[in-house]
């Protein structure tokens, strides 16, 4: 799942979408009122999207990190939030929030931890509606500002629903309960459909997420999770208390 689609899960809307822009170009907006391009500071770009729940909404953290510098009441984007992922190389921009932080640099988030509260606040003190503005970069610090502010790249090309370990582990699965499939593996994946006891699978992939082992399948076309168990920590996949029988498993894959 991507990290809009996951706001989306969580009840925010989209309210500036750099993929419809009318100049055709990603992130190229120049938003323009009573003759004043509010993206002139990026040369018209806006490399961002905008969100909106309600005002003081709480922010979910789109994926696990580590809050990083750039993070402060008073940012480039007002109340701001940075959190950098090393594993999945990226740093996620949270802007306008309350200057209410609730979170510090040096701490680790998980995702759906609340980082912070929407608001309206911003670097100019001009007047905005209460929204959610949240950019992403590739991972590393950026010193530079018009660098920090204007950079940015498309986040529908990220998936953000792991945060666990993943094995690159084949097998079959035989099913001993009705079990949800669903279109990422982790329980904010939307269900696309049941599968009932007694049906075996085929995975090409493993992965330990929210709590549970999830294997990676084909199901009427689609790639596809299903949640094989709980997972617990120091318990091997083959010896939890899984909700199947594992009929095989090739490991030689190993840990991605």
């Amino acid at each position: 799942m991507n990290p809009i689609d996951y706001l989306i899960s969580q009840g925010f809307r989209v309210t500036s979408d750099p993929e419809k822009y009318a100049s055709g170009v990603w992130g190229k907006r120049d938003y323009t009122v009573n003759g004043y391009n509010y993206d002139s500071y990026c040369g018209g770009y806006h490399r961002a999207y905008d969100l909106s729940k309600y005002h003081l909404a709480p922010v979910p953290s789109v994926c696990d990190g580590v809050v990083t510098a750039g993070t402060r009441a008073f940012g480039n984007f007002g109340g701001t939030v940075v959190i950098a992922n090393k594993d999945i190389r990226i740093q996620v921009i949270y802007g306008h929030l309350s200057r209410n932080i609730p979170v510090k640099i040096g701490r680790k988030v998980r995702r759906g931890d609340t980082v912070g509260y929407q608001s309206n606040t911003n670097y100019q003190g001009v007047s905005m509606n209460s929204h959610l503005h949240i950019q992403f970069q590739n991972y590393g610090y950026i010193a530079d500002e018009r660098d920090f502010v204007c950079s940015g790249i498309d986040p529908l090309k990220i998936n953000v629903v792991g945060g666990g370990d993943a094995w690159l582990w084949t097998g079959k699965f035989r099913l001993d309960a009705r079990i949800n499939v669903r279109d990422s593996p982790g329980l904010a994946g939307r269900k696309t459909s049941v599968l009932r006891s007694g049906v075996t699978v085929s995975f090409d992939k493993l992965y330990e997420q929210d709590g549970h082992w999830w294997l990676r399948i084909k199901h009427q076309g689609a790639t596809r999770y299903i949640a094989a168990g709980k997972w617990v920590k120091g318990i091997t996949f083959s010896k939890s208390k899984l909700w199947g029988r594992v009929l095989s498993l090739n490991t030689s894959g190993g840990k991605e």
